[in-house]
């Protein structure tokens, strides 16, 4: 059974701080004798699609006209489409919101290359409007895209799938806004429901190699020095031509606590339909490995779907620690490495590839 509503609306709230551009000093130098030319200012045409255009996200794909509902004959423009996602996904701001465009084959490559806060409107309509179910098969079969479980214990779980998995994870209603929904639904109560549901992931990609897993460690020893440790970062993408998984070391800047890494081009836009991101981890040196305040904020889904995370910390040490989440917003499940990972080989070999050195800059300091 589901019900789509449109009647809760829980509101939508982004935490991004306004970006301002500086202004650049005036330049007065006398740059030629000759009279100055009279500067041509080159404006970009705009560009304008229809409904059937394809908006690729990572992980998944959607119509312009799932985010846009009237399109006139002329089209409408790629900022009128960001609003659009914008509504659904708040990190698609104008300040973070970038295009890669196929014009020949009707398709539109958004990246977010930043994460952002938000919460799902349940006043929405379309494929974006919440649905609810008391069987998993009927919301696994279900195309819209926020789907919720009601289990009989009084819990209420969201569903996301991705190509790497799926998780359910607890949602977090209040409780007028539960007793509306289970009501609404045509129960009196949560003990009306016939099923109980847990919080759950499911991997369905092949385990990542022991390998790569070794890879990770030996880069992340590699800058736990005498003189000084430093945290860095990695992605994990799924190549879907040759089925094989690839390990990027994205250009970043790091200090002892602190890293920021930029989306390397090689995979995003159209590249994005080949690769697809499936694990983001970072280092912690010399420190246990957990989540901090500051990976709960910066973290993101991989756009418009769940991510899978890691902290390795301890690295000082033979045993080092590790630490593993799925998450999708601020709803996160704990997960294991062995769910991921293969752990059945014994090696020493912690060698990686040294051209990931070259992409990372190191910082004095604690601050970037």
């Amino acid at each position: 059974m589901s019900l789509e509503t449109t009647i809760f609306d829980m509101g939508v709230t982004d935490t991004t701080p306004e970006v301002k551009e500086e202004k650049k000093p005036q330049d007065n130098s006398i740059k030629a004798k000759s009279a100055p030319k009279p500067r041509t200012k080159v404006e970009e045409k705009p560009i304008f699609v229809q409904g059937d255009w394809v908006i690729h996200f990572p992980t998944e794909s959607f119509e312009v006209s799932d985010f846009v509902e009237e399109i006139p004959e002329a089209g409408v423009t790629l900022e009128e489409v960001r609003q659009g996602i914008e509504r659904h996904f708040p990190k698609f701001s104008a300040a973070r919101t970038r295009w890669d465009v196929d014009e020949e084959n009707k398709r539109l490559f958004p990246d977010a290359f930043a994460g952002s806060k938000g919460m799902i409107t349940l006043g929405e309509e379309g494929r974006f409007a919440p649905s609810f179910f008391n069987d998993l098969s009927d919301a696994l079969a279900s195309d819209k895209k926020f789907r919720y479980l009601l289990s009989n214990d009084g819990m209420i779980y969201a569903l996301y799938q991705s190509v790497s998995g799926l998780i359910i994870v607890p949602a977090e209603f209040d409780d007028e806004t539960r007793d509306k929904i289970v009501t609404a639904c045509g129960y009196q109560n949560f003990s009306q429901l016939p099923g109980k549901f847990t919080p759950t992931f499911e991997w369905h990609l092949p385990k990542i190699p022991n390998k790569i897993l070794r890879q990770i460690v030996g880069f992340f020893r590699s800058y736990v020095m005498e003189s000084a440790q430093y945290e860095v970062a990695l992605r994990v993408y799924w190549d879907n031509v040759v089925n094989e998984f690839i390990v990027d070391c994205p250009k970043q800047t790091v200090t002892p606590v602190l890293i920021h890494f930029e989306q390397m081009e090689q995979y995003a836009g159209v590249n994005a339909l080949r690769y697809i991101p499936v694990l983001e981890i970072h280092s912690h040196n010399v420190m246990r490995a957990f989540f901090s305040s500051t990976d709960d904020e910066n973290e993101q889904s991989f756009n418009t779907t769940f991510g899978v995370f890691g902290v390795f910390g301890r690295l000082n040490r033979e045993a080092y620690e590790m630490v593993f989440r799925a998450k999708m917003k601020d709803q996160a499940l704990e997960i294991q490495v062995n769910e991921i990972f293969e752990l059945n080989e014994e090696h020493d070999d912690y060698s990686f590839p040294q051209h990931w050195n070259a992409n990372v800059k190191v910082k004095d300091g604690f601050y970037l």
